[in-house]
């Protein structure tokens, strides 16, 4: 971790890397890992014990902050996202077939960006938000709750493609420290499959740790 603190002191001659942090706890910060059922009470799974400002912290025996990869549940929060990511796509499909295609916000934005004078920003989401499958959507909460508020720039494409993007998305926080000291910031689709597909990679017994910093 000491290369990345901001606090370091760099000796003579020593390759000077980028900081990121001037202090950091582990934690999974509500992203904790679940842990692979009948292992909750393994020694060697990590639970912090307090939040960055020094509250305590009760993490439950079914998530950690880390341990050996092999005793992290990755699967299952996959699992999750990727099921919930199929129900919203399907549920959104069979309720806009029956409005006229639907544009999502982006589309409006861009006439915003290209003639803001013109096109307003609130002329922009009046326009975005009176579509009719955007208007009677706003009368069924518990499916807006479900797709979200702009449908249409997600769940309008390929499902699969959809769903992995989702899946991809359950696990990876902001940055990854790999174990030859690279940081990664993990931004877009690509990088999120690069850290499932790291984590997935790693030896059973290699320790893997959530860490919350302030920098």
């Amino acid at each position: 971790m000491a290369p990345y603190d901001y606090n370091r002191e760099f000796a003579p001659g020593e390759p000077i890397v980028e900081t990121w942090w001037d202090y950091w706890r582990i934690n999974g910060g509500g992203c904790e890992f679940p842990v692979v059922p009948g292992h909750e009470d393994d020694p060697r799974l990590i639970r912090g014990t307090e939040t960055l400002s020094g509250d305590p912290r009760d993490v439950p025996p079914s998530l950690c902050d880390g341990g050996p990869r092999g005793l992290l549940d990755l699967e299952t929060p996959r699992a999750r996202a990727a099921s919930k990511a199929r129900r919203a796509f399907e549920a959104w499909q069979e309720f806009a077939c029956g409005y006229p295609p639907v544009r999502p916000m982006s589309h409006f934005w861009a006439r915003y960006v290209a003639d803001p004078e013109a096109y307003p920003q609130a002329r922009a989401r009046e326009d975005f938000s009176t579509q009719s499958a955007m208007a009677a959507l706003k009368e069924r909460p518990e499916l807006e709750d479900l797709v979200g508020g702009d449908p249409a720039a997600y769940q309008g494409g390929d499902l699969d493609a959809y769903v992995r993007k989702t899946a991809d998305e359950a696990l990876p926080t902001h940055a990854l420290l790999t174990l030859d000291g690279r940081w990664l910031a993990i931004a877009g689709t690509e990088l999120r499959r690069h850290f499932n597909e790291y984590l997935d990679a790693l030896t059973p017994d290699t320790m893997v740790v959530r860490v919350l910093y302030h920098g």
